[in-house]
């Protein structure tokens, strides 16, 4: 990196966690210290204008930042990404550069999505996505009133999103196991457990498929031979899924060796034989789906409806047959399962042959649906540091109480399932199985002998023990008797196997021990009382003013793009004054709301209350603004203020 005296310069961070990475492909060299690219950062710096220098710093690439961590540059800023998992390493580092006097902002979608942990530790928050609001505070720092917390709001245009400047890591590429690609952000599913449609919106939202092109052209330069599409749903708008995928077949094939590309989606891509075929002849040698149960009842109380069909081993079965390893999201602990669920899930996970497994039990996220209506039933706990400390890894403790079962009969099973599908025996089964439905054998995939003798020896590598190598060289007997032209693959999915059982190892004394604490009194939690933010009462009468309000700030405020922060504002004050017993919209209400709206037009357009008089104009033309979208966004924003994450 080049200094330069006269830029300021800013150091954008990926910290470690404590966390089982979602991807793993199995087909990594040692080199590899990470999984995926710094996708996030790589688009901040992308932001970034050039009078600015940036460097990007990850924990797991370059080592733990430390008092005596000597970096080539003086920065002048510090930025740090992350979920939430990885927020008890963010506070060490922040705390690091704060003492040096380096202003530290925090921003992914860990402060996301509950930006009231973050309040004491970073000097400033990036609350929701960053193309509009990096540049805005970049241009505040400069003129020196930077503020402490930037929301995005409404959802971006992706055309507005650049180009990752991958030039940052260009160097470290060898050491990523998989390149990253966004094409969408959004899904249009509602499933009760999930924060994305409050991250990222119900709406799918794409970049031009020729961008996408592009960034995957850029990766494949620099010498990137795997890449996931990190979609919340690739296949949420199949018309452009399926545009995406006919350019990138033959983009593929015009590479000397052809890329294999991940991602996840949608138990519904077997409905679709023309997705499927396109996804094998692109090369996607793996996909996340998220299946969570077989029980239906507990499919339909968390409004995952698009996994209700008639035979769902039977659909993961087609997904299969095309050569498409799929790695299942398994959930227990919903309120429709009872003791019973570990052994059907079990059964289920072995008769559809699904090669590769991540499960958990059910979490309520905070601002979900379901973290709202669990709340309500006095049915979620609240989990404090020490105990997390106690407690361990992420996976081996939830913040719910569960309907059929105890808690510690929930953890139990758990611990007890994880144990069984995780033995060799057992994914043995599994591969073996998903071998014999392969009757489309993905047209990029080739073999050799020396290829083969590769495979051979990352598996001969592997410190197994004598007995489940004898399984692991039954599993390779059989793909080359079957499906030959799968042995590099399933080769892959046997050394991923065994990573992933290292971790199930580690986790299963921290689940002892955590059933051990609960049973003997000595680790009890707190059921989380606090009150519901956004009185549900309130909730029905919002969609109704909405478009009212909407329209007041719209017609009066200069700056267009200030009017969803401005929304936000309105409701919010509204709430602190009148939400405690708020039964339903009165006069008196609609006038307050009147009220502040105008006192919150002034405020943004800089001018003294008693001096600004609105325009009630009911023919204003809303233009570029979509409020269904945009109320929803304007609710999550609420919710996360009056939760405790303040006001900005």
């Amino acid at each position: 990196m080049k200094k330069n005296a006269m830029k300021r310069k800013i150091l954008l961070i990926s910290p470690t966690s404590d966390n089982e990475a979602l991807w793993i492909t199995g087909n990594e060299s040692p080199e590899v210290k990470n999984n995926i690219m710094p996708l996030g950062l790589a688009t901040v710096a992308a932001l970034t204008p050039e009078e600015f220098h940036v460097d990007i710093w990850d924990e797991l690439v370059h080592g733990l930042i430390d008092e005596d961590t000597a970096f080539e540059n003086n920065y002048d800023f510090v930025g740090i990404t992350g979920y939430k998992n990885h927020l008890p390493r963010a506070r060490q580092i922040a705390k690091i550069f704060r003492k040096r006097s380096i202003p530290v902002a925090v921003g992914g979608p860990g402060v996301s999505g509950t930006p009231e942990e973050y309040i004491d530790d970073f000097d400033i928050r990036f609350i929701g996505e960053a193309e509009k609001t990096w540049p805005r505070f970049l241009h505040d720092w400069e003129k020196g009133e930077h503020r402490s917390e930037y929301r995005q709001i409404e959802k971006v245009d992706l055309t507005d999103s650049p180009v990752p400047k991958w030039d940052r890591v260009a160097s470290d590429v060898s050491k990523y196991a998989l390149g990253a690609v966004q094409t969408t952000r959004g899904c249009p599913f509602d499933c009760e457990f999930c924060d994305v449609i409050y991250l990222f919106g119900r709406r799918p939202r794409h970049k031009l498929v020729q961008t996408v092109l592009e960034e995957v052209r850029t990766l494949q330069g620099l010498g990137v031979r795997s890449m996931i599409f990190s979609d919340d749903e690739f296949i949420g708008d199949r018309r452009y899924a399926k545009e995406l995928l006919r350019e990138l077949v033959p983009l593929n094939r015009s590479f000397p060796r052809p890329l294999s590309f991940a991602t996840q989606l949608t138990l519904n891509v077997s409905k679709s034989p023309e997705l499927l075929e396109l996804l094998t002849d692109a090369n996607f040698d793996m996909l996340f789906v998220g299946i969570e149960t077989p029980n239906k009842e507990s499919l339909k109380e968390t409004h995952k409806l698009q996994n209700i069909v008639g035979d769902m081993a039977g659909e993961v079965h087609k997904i299969l047959s095309y050569g498409l390893p799929v790695r299942a999201g398994i959930i227990v602990g919903f309120d429709h399962d009872d003791k019973d669920i570990f052994d059907i899930q079990y059964d289920f996970i072995q008769k559809a042959c699904l090669p590769s497994v991540a499960i958990n039990m059910l979490k309520a996220p905070a601002g979900t649906k379901l973290w709202t209506r669990l709340r309500q039933e006095g049915r979620t706990v609240r989990i404090t540091p020490d105990q997390r400390g106690m407690m361990g890894h992420p996976r081996t403790y939830t913040n719910i109480l569960p309907k059929h079962m105890s808690r510690v009969e929930l953890i139990g099973g758990y611990r007890n399932l994880i144990e069984r599908l995780y033995r060799w025996e057992s994914f043995a089964e599994r591969i073996k199985g998903f071998v014999s439905l392969v009757r489309r054998i993905p047209a990029a995939l080739t073999t050799s002998a020396r290829r083969r003798k590769l495979v051979e020896e990352r598996i001969g590598s592997l410190n197994v023990g004598p007995k489940n190598a004898e399984i692991i060289q039954d599993i390779i007997a059989y793909t080359a008797q079957n499906a030959e032209l799968l042995i590099e693959r399933i080769g892959a999915l046997i050394v991923q196997h065994a990573k992933y059982r290292e971790t199930i190892q580690k986790l299963i004394p921290q689940l002892d021990r955590q059933i051990e604490l609960e049973l003997s009194g000595k680790l009890i939690f707190e059921v989380d009382g606090r009150p519901i933010p956004v009185p549900p009462a309130f909730k029905a009468a919002y969609n109704g003013i909405f478009s009212e309000i909407h329209q007041r700030l719209y017609g009066n405020i200069e700056d267009k793009q200030l009017v969803p922060q401005a929304l936000v504002d309105v409701f919010t004050d509204f709430l602190v004054h009148c939400g405690k017993g708020f039964r339903e919209l009165e006069e008196h209400h609609r006038s307050l709301l009147f009220d502040i709206c105008d006192r919150t037009c002034a405020k943004f357009n800089r001018l003294p209350p008693e001096e600004f008089v609105a325009v009630i104009n009911s023919d204003v033309q809303i233009r570029d603004i979509k409020p269904p979208q945009l109320a929803d966004d304007v609710l999550k924003s609420i919710e996360q203020i009056l939760i405790g994450g303040g006001k900005q």
